[in-house]
């Protein structure tokens, strides 16, 4: 029988709720189609290991390769973790949230992207912000990134500004850059 497993952190603890398979572990959505059988009821969960690895790798995402290549030790098939250390970001990449969180491609940089295309991108003075901060951020993070008050004072930042637009509607699903 083939195991239903989150495509994002390889987690096989889902649930369905209105019409989506939701991770319970990521939150990562999946809209459930005609040809998905329904989720037998489980009390199967990520090894212990390896969800402790995970919640620490949350609770400091600075350290995300760290925590990937721990996890890959454990369970050579997480996905949450192949992502982590294969992910590479597209020049122009959010860098300070990348910094901050630890990969390009996590929730909270996937709302920064999509509110960076969706609405900076869609005005001349947004442009000039996403100009300005392409040419100062990949020098700011190299010379700060891997500082711990760095990263304090930006998560603090980032963090309220994500759940703000999340607020507004930015998603915070996988997300492919516009541009």
């Amino acid at each position: 029988m083939n195991e239903v497993v989150c495509k994002s952190c390889g987690s096989n603890d889902l649930y369905e709720e209105n019409g989506y398979r939701i991770c319970r572990y990521c939150g990562t959505r999946f809209l459930i189609t005609k040809e998905d059988k329904p989720l037998a009821e489980s009390n199967i969960s990520l090894n212990e290991d390896v969800q402790r690895l995970l919640e620490r790798w949350d609770a400091d995402p600075s350290q995300a390769n760290k925590y990937a290549q721990l996890i890959l030790q454990i369970d050579p098939s997480n996905q949450r973790a192949l992502n982590q250390l294969h992910s590479k970001p597209a020049s122009g990449g959010c860098y300070i949230a990348t910094a901050v969180y630890g990969s390009y491609d996590c929730p909270q940089v996937w709302t920064l992207r999509r509110f960076r295309d969706m609405t900076l991108a869609e005005s001349w003075y947004g442009r000039l912000f996403i100009r300005t901060y392409y040419a100062l951020s990949p020098h700011l993070v190299k010379w700060f990134g891997d500082k711990p008050w760095f990263q304090r004072l930006w998560k603090t930042r980032l963090d309220t500004f994500v759940g703000k637009l999340q607020q507004k509607g930015f998603d915070d699903t996988p997300y492919q850059d516009k541009y």
